[in-house]
């Protein structure tokens, strides 16, 4: 925007009246004789007239409605309609706030337009190269020797103010300048630091603007900045300042800061050997006891979404650890789940609904020792079966409900997967497509329209693999004793494991 006062020293525009140009911004210069422009405006405009069908005697009304519209000042041309600004004009002005300039006939309403213009291309100009500066400036930092304290001090000077990082999981701050650290700035932090999803917030005093912004971490939550300056933040500054959180989050999901793929190579190995030296490879770097029970999780990526590297990062920032591995378009993740609320990870339902969603199919173990991980990868194995059954994350061990409580876990797992073994048996990608089919074709009671709807797929598919289920199992799919027998089985793998 463009302060008003520059268009009154520039083109000799003079005030009238008793509003003080004075601090007022221009975001647009709009021309119009109509009677009532307000539907055309947006606010933040100074309205340019030059008197044309203008009734002085309707001056107050006219003014009210530019007022609602948000008009920051009226310009009124003098010749050839009027030979000066109606007195009523004035009063009207000077009654409900509304700057008042006369433009002299020597000012075409055109030169107006143009210096308003040419000052957004300059500010434009002037903010593309403070971004592009401070991005470098920041770049440097986070590259170079104690990166963390350094973008933080370098984001500070860039805006000239203060600025405050908090990693609520390791009790750690770094901070710039005077800090503000009253209960509003607390509780702001405080939301942005619970938050699992994008979050910003901006606070203001009469001396201060304050942005604060949700950063990413190893751990789904934990993590907020704090920047504050004296002046309105401009697009630029918020420009800086997103440069800074990328840059900072980064580097707290970077190896360096959590782990390392050395620690990740001696869990996988240790778990293997059952060594006990495990639980102090996976408690160290994220500040836990060595007694920390441990989930495994695995699952799938659909489609790879980018490089390993991003991949791998943006799993660890999700699951809250440094411990993940990629392979082709399957992970692997050993979180952690101390009371399943202790670890920074939050509890194993959010970290299921996390999984959700993200769009990651995923099986999620049961809690272990570390040094006993064996079954856990195991538990994962099964738990991501049930979940390319029910098209979301399960969780084994999950707790059973109705006559499933009633059976023996051993013996109901050995029936379900004595009927399902032919589909089991099928090639890894075709059985993962029969089991989910058999499942939504059964859960929506044999109707082929809504089972394609679920699976996104045609009808006649639905058909074909439903016919090609039946073959397999060598069972009439259309006697109920047969469904419920599969329905059975389908939910026990998908709900005991």
């Amino acid at each position: 925007m463009v302060p008003l006062r520059l268009f009154v020293n520039r083109l000799s525009l003079r005030p009238l009246g008793t509003t003080d140009p004075s601090g007022r911004w221009v975001r647009w210069v709009h021309v119009s004789e109509l009677a009532d422009p307000s539907p055309f405006l947006r606010g933040g405009e100074l309205l340019l007239l030059a008197g044309t069908g203008f009734r002085p005697g309707e001056s107050r009304e006219y003014v009210r409605r530019l007022t609602e519209a948000g008009v920051v000042a009226l310009g009124f041309g003098v010749t050839p309609v009027f030979d000066a600004v109606p007195p009523e004009l004035v009063a009207a002005c000077d009654e409900l706030g509304m700057a008042l300039l006369e433009v002299p006939p020597q000012v075409p309403f055109a030169s107006i337009v143009e210096l308003h213009h040419g000052e957004l291309v300059r500010a434009e100009t002037r903010d593309l190269k403070h971004l592009s500066d401070g991005q470098a400036v920041l770049i440097r930092a986070a590259a170079g020797a104690g990166p963390l304290k350094a973008v933080v001090e370098r984001l500070a000077e860039l805006l000239d103010g203060w600025v405050l990082v908090v990693d609520r999981n390791r009790g750690r701050t770094w901070s710039v300048g005077p800090v503000r650290r009253d209960a509003e700035v607390a509780r702001a932090l405080d939301r942005a630091c619970e938050s699992r999803a994008p979050t910003s917030a901006a606070l203001s005093t009469a001396g201060e603007h304050i942005e604060i912004q949700r950063l990413l971490g190893p751990a789904p939550a934990g993590y907020a900045m704090a920047v504050a300056r004296r002046r309105p933040f401009t697009v630029a500054d918020r420009g800086v300042v997103g440069v800074a959180a990328s840059a900072l989050s980064l580097l707290f999901t970077a190896p360096s800061a959590t782990g390392s793929p050395e620690a990740l190579g001696a869990a996988v190995v240790s778990g293997l050997l059952r060594l006990p030296t495990l639980a102090h490879v996976l408690a160290d770097p994220l500040d836990l006891p060595e007694d920390v029970p441990w989930r495994v999780v695995r699952g799938v990526l659909g489609e790879p979404p980018g490089s390993r590297e991003t991949i791998i990062q943006r799993l660890s920032a999700l699951l809250g650890t440094p411990f993940v591995d990629q392979d082709g378009d399957a992970f692997t993740a050993i979180v952690p789940a101390a009371g399943d609320d202790e670890a920074g990870g939050g509890s194993v339902d959010d970290l299921r609904r996390l999984l959700d969603e993200a769009g990651f199919l995923a099986g999620i173990s049961r809690p272990h020792p570390a040094a006993d991980l064996d079954p856990a990868w195991g538990e994962a194995g099964s738990a991501l079966d049930g979940a390319r059954i029910q098209g979301r994350a399960v969780v084994a061990g999950a707790e059973l409900h109705g006559v499933m409580a009633l059976l023996d876990p051993g013996q109901a797992s050995r029936h379900a997967d004595r009927l399902l073994a032919a589909l089991d048996s099928a090639p890894s990608k075709d059985s993962g497509l029969l089991l989910g089919t058999l499942r939504s074709w059964l859960a929506h009671h044999g109707n082929w329209d809504r089972t394609a709807v679920d699976l996104g797929v045609h009808r006649n598919t639905v058909r074909h693999r439903i016919r090609q289920i039946t073959r397999l199992l060598g069972l009439d799919l259309t006697d109920p004793d047969v469904r419920m027998e599969l329905w059975f089985a389908l939910r026990w793998r998908s709900r005991a494991r």
